[in-house]
């Protein structure tokens, strides 16, 4: 499949092991481990979810969630919210936890970095990820049994594609930064 041009992503596993978890483990798939907001919310904060799988073969993590914590204290379970069926929650929302929760996370960035440039090989995402340029550095310092290369970052991840593709769509899109910081809300629910 790789050689086809498709990246492969794989959810790294929910037993708080640092055994290889199969597919994800395998040579040329990208092994995503799943992180929480911690007690902050901000990314200095992250911390690896507690049944995430972790270790050597993990190349990146993303929101996983545990809808069992309130580690920021808002009231509010730290899962990843996700649609379901009418039938089982009137609003046609739950929370959910699992690495199956952050290798969706890793795919939409794959495929806004596609959107931008859509030659994007396999090798080109590998790279990104081992430059680490499109993840933001969380826990210790550089690779981590935890996080991998990082948490994945969808904004950085389209900067790249751009620069991969020879192109400016965000410059374009973006305002200026202000002379003073305004503070915008993002909803991330982890």
């Amino acid at each position: 499949m790789r050689a086809q041009g498709v990246i492969i992503i794989a959810a790294a596993g929910n037993e708080s092991t640092d055994e290889p978890s199969y597919p994800a483990s395998y040579e040329g798939i990208v092994s995503v481990s799943a992180a929480s907001h911690g007690g902050g919310g901000r990314p200095a904060d992250v911390v690896l979810a507690q049944y995430s799988n972790f270790g050597a073969t993990v190349d990146v993590s993303a929101p996983g969630g545990q809808s069992f914590a309130d580690a920021n204290g808002d009231g509010i379970g730290d899962g990843v919210l996700s649609t379901v069926g009418l039938s089982l929650d009137a609003s046609g929302y739950a929370q959910f936890n699992g690495t199956s929760m952050a290798a969706p996370h890793v795919a939409g960035v794959a495929a806004l970095m596609e959107s931008v440039h859509p030659n994007l090989t396999p090798n080109e995402f590998d790279e990104a990820l081992n430059n680490r340029t499109i993840v933001l550095d969380v826990g210790p310092t550089g690779r981590d049994d935890s996080f991998g290369m990082g948490l994945i970052d969808a904004f950085n991840a389209v900067r790249i594609a751009e620069q991969l593709a020879g192109i400016s769509v965000l410059r374009r899109l973006v305002p200026a930064p202000p002379s003073k910081v305004i503070p915008i809300a993002f909803i991330i629910v982890s």
